[in-house]
C-alpha cells in the first residue's frame, strides 16, 4: 500500500514520533495506521521500562555500596582486647571535625600497640597496622639505600681528595728539585 503524507500525519498526530519514525511504523504494518499506533506505543512502553529498569538497576547498585558502608565498622584493639567497636561513619565524622587532634590521636595509638581495622561483617577489609608497617619498612629501606649512597659518594670524594693532596704534593717536590 502508498504510504501518504496524510496518513503519516495522522499518525504523529495521534502519537508523539517524528516524521521518519510514523513513515517506518506504516511500513511495518503495510500502512495500517491502527496497527501503526499499537507498533509505536510497544516501542514506547519498552524505551520507558527499559529506563526504569536502569534507574531501579542504579538504584539497587547505590542501595547495596550505602548499606556495605553502613554496616562497616572501626575495630580498635590490643592483645585480643577490643577496646572500640564503632561504625565507620561515626569515626570519618568525629575525625572530620577533630583533625587535628584525630591525627595525633591515631599516631599515638599505633605507637602505644594498638591495632586498628576496618571490618565489614566477619571479614577485615583493611588492617591499618600491617599497612602502616609495609610504608614503615619501605621508608627505612629507602633512607637506608639513601644514606649508603651518600656515605659511598663521600667515600669516593674523600679519596679523590686525598689523590689530589697527593698529587700536588708530588708536584710540589717536582719544583723544589
Amino acid at each position: 500500500m502508498k504510504i501518504t503524507l496524510e496518513m503519516i500525519d495522522e499518525l504523529r498526530s495521534r502519537v508523539n514520533v517524528t516524521y521518519e519514525e510514523a513513515k517506518d511504523a506504516l511500513e511495518r504494518t503495510e500502512g495500517d495506521v491502527v496497527k501503526s499506533i499499537i507498533l509505536l506505543e510497544r516501542q514506547k512502553k519498552g524505551y520507558k521500562d527499559s529506563k526504569q529498569s536502569k534507574k531501579a538497576k542504579a538504584n539497587t547498585g547505590a542501595n547495596k555500596a550505602l548499606n556495605t558502608f553502613l554496616s562497616t565498622d572501626f575495630v580498635l584493639k590490643r592483645k585480643e582486647k577490643i577496646y572500640l567497636n564503632i561504625p565507620l561513619w561515626i569515626v570519618l565524622l568525629v575525625g572530620l571535625f577533630t583533625m587535628p587532634f584525630s591525627i595525633i590521636l591515631l599516631v599515638v595509638l599505633l605507637l602505644v600497640g594498638y591495632q586498628m581495622r576496618i571490618v565489614t561483617g566477619k571479614k577485615t577489609k583493611f588492617d591499618i597496622n600491617k599497612n602502616v608497617d609495609k610504608m614503615t619498612k619501605k621508608f627505612k629501606e629507602t633512607t637506608d639505600k639513601i644514606f649508603e649512597e651518600s656515605e659511598e659518594r663521600r667515600a669516593e670524594r674523600d679519596s679523590e681528595t686525598v689523590e689530589s693532596e697527593d698529587d700536588e704534593n708530588e708536584e710540589d717536590e717536582i719544583t723544589i728539585e
